[in-house]
């Protein structure tokens, strides 16, 4: 026998193959839960900053509406008096912008 093999005695005993298999699958079972909620967890994330963006934004359009008279002729407008940048929204998704009734909406 080679230095790094232990013979085991005889009161000392190891895993089963049995013992190893439904360590495994009890492994797998925990996986199997825990991805969906961690891809869901992100997926909900996303959608809240989107709504909070969207948030900012509209609240901008109402102060320049307020102090202008009139609302902005597009986004653009609103910086840097009132935003410092137009938010970047996840994934890919753009503003919708409606001069006519200042609605800022996700597209």
């Amino acid at each position: 026998m080679a230095w790094f093999v232990k013979a085991l005695n005889k009161d000392e005993k190891g895993f089963t193959l049995i013992e190893l298999i439904v360590v495994i699958a009890i492994l797998g079972i925990l996986a199997a839960i825990a991805v969906p909620r961690v891809t869901n967890s992100l997926s909900n994330a996303k959608n809240n900053a989107n709504s909070a963006n969207l948030q900012i934004v509209q609240e901008a359009v109402e102060r320049y509406n307020a102090e202008n008279g009139n609302y902005p002729s597009s986004l653009n407008d609103l910086v840097p008096n009132y935003l410092k940048s137009i938010p970047t929204l996840q994934d890919g998704k753009t503003f919708n912008y409606d001069q006519s009734s200042g609605t800022v909406s996700i597209k």
